[in-house]
């Protein structure tokens, strides 16, 4: 069964489908943030919503519309990007579940496509848990097709428009990608706030800083690997969400 978006329904059809679409999928993806010279501000948007797109394909959730806005303080030096501080942030994605739950909702999945909004809304989850007695599923986007990431990626070190965000937009829109325009540059790490491994030992704040707002090997961006990966991350979602929806 496929799913519904809500923006679509009327008001019996979104209370009739409370009962045959028990998640709700809220994506969460920057409209207007700095992605270098080379991706557009919306990149983060856009990437979200092609997830949500093969999700809604693939399963009976019912999608909300994506939220544009949120944390992302470490972008603000940058002319056309916006954050949202964490307080606010966190409000307005309570409030939208919470007004779902008041309808019978009690499964949730925020797809959630940043990096700096993944912290406040782990806190979230957990204390409309405590309030609610709902489930609030939040998606890494760290994590979410790690292995084909790791298997495909070319970059010594990336994060922020860097080889994979380039590729993915070079699958979902290559007319608003610059390839012209990309450079490699790498944020500076701070020795010893990761192991050997890999694993971060040590947060430690900080602003995207190079020139360009780019962290990371974007002219390494190639288009299949931009749909190799996010046929990947979509998966990851889809095979969690066959699990979530089985759980008491």
């Amino acid at each position: 069964m496929q799913g519904v978006l809500l923006s679509h329904l009327t008001w019996f059809e979104a209370q009739a489908a409370v009962k045959t679409h028990p998640i709700a999928v809220i994506p969460i993806g920057a409209g207007t943030k700095e992605h270098g010279p080379h991706l557009p501000c919306g990149t983060d948007q856009m990437v979200v919503e092609e997830l949500a797109r093969r999700v809604v394909e693939a399963c009976p959730v019912i999608l909300m519309p994506t939220l544009p806005y949120g944390y992302f303080p470490a972008f603000i030096d940058f002319p056309g990007s916006v954050s949202i501080r964490p307080e606010y942030f966190m409000g307005v994605v309570g409030d939208i579940i919470r007004s779902l739950a008041r309808h019978g909702t009690h499964k949730f999945l925020i797809l959630d496509g940043g990096v700096s909004t993944f912290p406040p809304m782990r806190t979230l989850a957990m204390q409309l848990h405590n309030e609610l007695g709902i489930q609030v599923a939040l998606t890494n986007i760290l994590g979410l097709g790690a292995e084909v990431e790791k298997e495909i990626s070319e970059q010594a070190s990336g994060g922020h428009a860097d080889e994979m965000e380039t590729s993915n937009m070079l699958f979902i829109r290559p007319d608003l990608v610059k390839m012209e325009r990309a450079v490699d540059e790498v944020l500076p790490a701070i020795p010893g706030t990761r192991g050997p491994s890999g694993a971060q030992k040590i947060y430690v704040a900080g602003r995207m800083t190079t020139p360009s707002g780019i962290n990371g090997s974007a002219t390494l961006a190639k288009r299949d690997k931009g749909e190799r990966l996010l046929a990947a991350m979509a998966q990851d979602i889809i095979d969690f969400l066959i699990e979530f929806a089985k759980s008491p």
